[in-house]
């Protein structure tokens, strides 16, 4: 079972980097079509939008996931069916009338030239809840396939059609340009979400009629059948806890911004190092966290499945290999990116007055990467014991510490912008700390911490000193950042789970929840020069250990 969950955890992860690099690649042409101004107008106008599909149907995945996978392992599959009808009218509800209320009061929640963008956005508030529920629904049944193949697909058309309307829309006012032009861009952008969902929908309702007769056991007597009255009540208890664990999470940039606005200030230099913060180390920080949140997603269904049976030896194990797994990914991810940290920058951010600032909070800051992701694992883990409130709590108690340490730093060091970066990652690691103590109260598991911590730690460190020494050398010869740098992060993996495979070669139980991992260490044992390779780790690695 562990093993399913990391393949489904690894296909959603993969469908996540390219959803993300769609989004990167497709917002260059966006803004020369439409221009800074358009795209802020689009900006106001997506950020209410993103607000209200937060609060109305952003969690409908995890709830739906959660609940049927319950079910399943019950043999309960009327009250599948059940769950499914109330979501739709759940959605149809809550998300039809957030949709609504959008559009009558956008001129209210927007000003000027973002009004007409909302109101187009509004209908994918909506779409994007049904689809919610076909997503969880195939999630629930241990399948994140079509999950991936319609976040993909949503993104390709919500790119395309973005780009194509916001250049016929503006066609008209191309001799023009000023303002109206922008206007005009902007809600041409705002085609684009509502196509990619509607067509991600289409696809994930004919993935259903096609496979939800081999799903679903029809005509099926069960030994228990909820009211619909129950299964509503159900889906609100899980759905509610987890908005508002989202909106703290949401909270902390927001806060962080009007904390560093009173103290720094607001001028043009102050805001240009938010900007910094904000629009280039959260963002890249986000790009390895999407693996946790892939496992955390893959995960619910099958924990929920063992909880529900009362099975908590293997809810156990699925914590354990879950974790695991995850540290064996994300530590290096972080070692990695602070390593490699200004070529990264260098490329994607090569703005000559920022470049420096922004490599140090990306080094500084990388260990953020772990906690974020451990902290996302841990809310899904608990999400599918039943502890829907617990999240939110740890949250919120981990968002007082992080004001009144941003603030001490803020006030009494000279750290500046810096300071931000500390506090965010405390923050991470206060939830993880908090998270973990409450799993390991009620669940009673115990994670290993030479394996799940300390060997990819060693690994990823060495890994790191070879990856430094690889890029600074191509670059030394060759001047070039882009072709080093592909070169250094391809090399760095291969040497991480060589390290890797070697510290299990004697234990591969370990790592039989990774896909493969046994075959490449029948391989890697049967390797003539496996000794002098384990001679040369030995004198590395046993200072260490």
């Amino acid at each position: 079972m562990s093993r399913s969950i990391v393949k489904q955890a690894s296909i959603l992860a993969i469908a996540g980097i390219l959803v993300r690099i769609i989004g990167a690649l497709y917002k260059s042409p966006l803004t020369a079509l439409i221009t800074a101004e358009g795209i802020g107008y689009y900006s106001m106008a997506y950020n209410i939008y993103a607000l209200i599909l937060l609060l109305s149907s952003y969690s409908i995945p995890t709830a739906i996931s959660k609940l049927i996978a319950e079910k399943l392992a019950l043999h309960q599959y009327n009250n599948v069916q059940k769950i499914l009808k109330c979501s739709f009218i759940y959605i149809c509800i809550i998300g039809g009338s957030a949709a609504i209320i959008a559009y009558l009061l956008a001129p209210v929640l927007v000003t000027g030239h973002s009004v007409l963008p909302l109101r187009i956005l509004c209908p994918t508030i909506f779409l994007s809840g049904l689809l919610g529920v076909f997503r969880g629904y195939f999630q629930a049944h241990q399948t994140t396939f079509y999950t991936s193949i319609s976040q993909i697909i949503e993104q390709i058309f919500n790119a395309v059609v973005a780009i194509g309307c916001a250049y016929l829309f503006v066609r008209p006012f191309m001799e023009t340009s000023g303002s109206e032009m922008a206007a005009a861009g902007a809600a041409g952008g705002a085609v684009g979400p509502g196509v990619g969902v509607l067509v991600g929908l289409i696809f994930m309702f004919i993935m259903y009629i096609k496979n939800h007769n081999h799903l679903i056991i029809k005509d099926t007597p069960d030994d228990y059948e909820d009211s619909y009255k129950d299964i509503f009540k159900m889906i609100i208890h899980i759905v509610t806890p987890i908005i508002f664990a989202t909106c703290v999470y949401n909270l902390i940039t927001v806060i962080d911004q009007y904390i560093y606005s009173f103290i720094i200030g607001t001028d043009p230099q102050s805001a240009t190092m938010w900007g910094v913060y904000s629009g280039q180390y959260i963002v890249l920080q986000n790009v390895p966290v999407a693996l946790a949140s892939a496992m955390s997603t893959a995960s619910i269904p099958a924990i929920s499945s063992s909880w529900s049976l009362k099975n908590y030896r293997e809810t156990r194990e699925h914590i354990r290999s879950g974790i695991r797994v995850t540290m064996m990914l994300l530590i290096p991810a972080a070692v990695g990116m602070s390593v490699l940290a200004y070529p990264i920058i260098g490329i994607l951010f090569p703005q000559e007055e920022t470049v420096m600032i922004s490599t140090i909070m990306l080094a500084v800051g990388s260990p953020g990467v772990v906690f974020f992701g451990l902290s996302t694992l841990t809310n899904g883990i608990l999400q599918a014991i039943g502890q829907v409130n617990t999240p939110l709590k740890n949250a919120a108690i981990a968002l007082i510490y992080h004001i009144v340490i941003t603030i001490v730093l803020l006030l009494l060091t000279p750290l500046g912008l810096y300071s931000l970066v500390i506090a965010n990652c405390f923050y991470g690691l206060q939830v993880c700390y908090l998270n973990q103590k409450m799993l390991r109260k009620i669940t009673h598991y115990k994670q290993e911490i030479r394996k799940t911590y300390l060997l990819p730690i060693i690994a990823s460190l060495l890994m790191g000193v070879i990856v430094a020494i690889v890029y600074y050398g191509l670059f030394a010869l060759t001047r070039r950042v882009l072709i080093p740098l592909i070169l250094s992060v391809c090399i760095g993996v291969i040497v991480y789970f060589v390290i890797i495979i070697y510290f299990y070669s004697d234990h591969p139980e370990e790592l039989s929840s990774i896909p493969y991992a046994n075959k490449i260490i029948y391989k890697f044992k049967n390797i003539n020069n496996k000794k002098a390779i384990g001679n040369m780790f030995y004198h590395i690695t046993n200072s260490f250990l």
